[in-house]
Formats: C-alpha cells, sequence, structure tokens
C-alpha cells in the first residue's frame, strides 16, 4: 500500500514554480481581445461620434487591462478544472496543471486575484462595462464548472464559449457608449462568427 503523503512526490512531476503559475494565465491568449476594437469602432461609426483620442485612451486602457485579466483568470479555472482529461491529451497533458503539482492555495489565491483586480480596472470604464465584464467571468463558470460545465455538452459547447465574441465586442462598444448595447443584430454576427471560428 502506498503512502499518500509520499505518493505525490513519486509521481514523477515536480513542484510548480512561479513561471508555472504565470503559464496558466496564458498571457499569449489576450490576443484574441482584438475582437473589442471593433466595437469601438462601431460605437462611434453608429453615433456618427469622432474616435477622441484625448477623451477615449484611459476608457481603452483600463477596458484592455480589465478585459485581460479577467479571461486569465478564466484561463486558471479552466486549466484546473480540465487536468483531469488533458493528462490524456498529448499537447495539453504538458500544461502545468497536468505535469506539475501545484498549491491549491496558490491556485485559488491567483484566480481570485485577477479576477478581483479586472473587476476592480472595470470600475474605471463604465457601469455596462464592468457588468459585461462580470458576465465574462460567469460565463467561465458556465462552460467550466460542474453541474452545468457546458464544454462537455455537444453542440452547447461551442455555443456558450462562443457568446464570450460578444461580451468583448460590447466591452468595446461600452468603451465608447456606456449607456446602449450593440444591436442585436451586430451582436448575433459577433456570436456565430465566434461559433464558426469555434468549429472549425
Amino acid at each position: 500500500m502506498v503512502d499518500r503523503s509520499t505518493a505525490s512526490e513519486t509521481d514523477g512531476r515536480g513542484r510548480a514554480r512561479l513561471l508555472d503559475y504565470l503559464a496558466l494565465a496564458r498571457i499569449g491568449h489576450w490576443i484574441k481581445h482584438l475582437f473589442i476594437v471593433p466595437g469601438i469602432i462601431l460605437a462611434a461609426l453608429l453615433h456618427r461620434r469622432p474616435l477622441d483620442v484625448g477623451e477615449l485612451w484611459q476608457p481603452v486602457l483600463f477596458g484592455l487591462v480589465s478585459a485581460s485579466l479577467v479571461a486569465s483568470a478564466n484561463y486558471v479555472l479552466n486549466e484546473w478544472l480540465d487536468r483531469a482529461s488533458d493528462s490524456f491529451h498529448p499537447r495539453k497533458s504538458a500544461r502545468p496543471a497536468v505535469s506539475k503539482r501545484l498549491s491549491p492555495l496558490l491556485l485559488g489565491t491567483q484566480y481570485v486575484g485577477l479576477l478581483g483586480l479586472g473587476l476592480l480596472a472595470a470600475t474605471g470604464v463604465t457601469t455596462l462595462f464592468a457588468l459585461t465584464v462580470s458576465a465574462f467571468a460567469v460565463a467561465a463558470w458556465i462552460y467550466n464548472v460542474p453541474p452545468l460545465r457546458t464544454k462537455d455538452v455537444v453542440y452547447l459547447d461551442v455555443l456558450s464559449e462562443s457568446v464570450t465574441t460578444t461580451h468583448r465586442l460590447t466591452m468595446g462598444w461600452a468603451m465608447v457608449d456606456g449607456r446602449t448595447l450593440p444591436p442585436g443584430s451586430l451582436m448575433l454576427a459577433f456570436w456565430t462568427a465566434g461559433a464558426f471560428l469555434m468549429a472549425v
């Protein structure tokens, strides 16, 4: 019978380092926030409002920081909850959540810290932006956390994950206009485009 206290030390996994926790945040995936840019441009065009850099730099800066931090919190949640299935994947099995011994306490602190700072930065934009970023975080729970965990349901996985493209569209829109939502047709177009990209 194997002693549980030593089992984790003999399973071949090394203790996670700072860079491993940083990798969980998937900073390279922040590029997906390019979907925010059309929201900024379309809000200005549809409202016939010139883009004033002097006026917009602060909400855009705070907004991008907020979106990036909350996205990283979502990735931390995703990697931790997917570690069992990822262990059977030829590429994902190399992720820190699988290949390293992570501290649940540090992981929880990382998630709460990223989410908290992201939501705090959102207050420097508009109320609509803060609500949209909050919905972005909730969507990650719906997608990853049992008993809902829509990522395990065929078709619903694509539809629920691709809704984040409408979140990003609305984030950009809210940087310019925090009083109205983007037109429903525009949000539907972004949602279906996101679903198409995921399906492909």
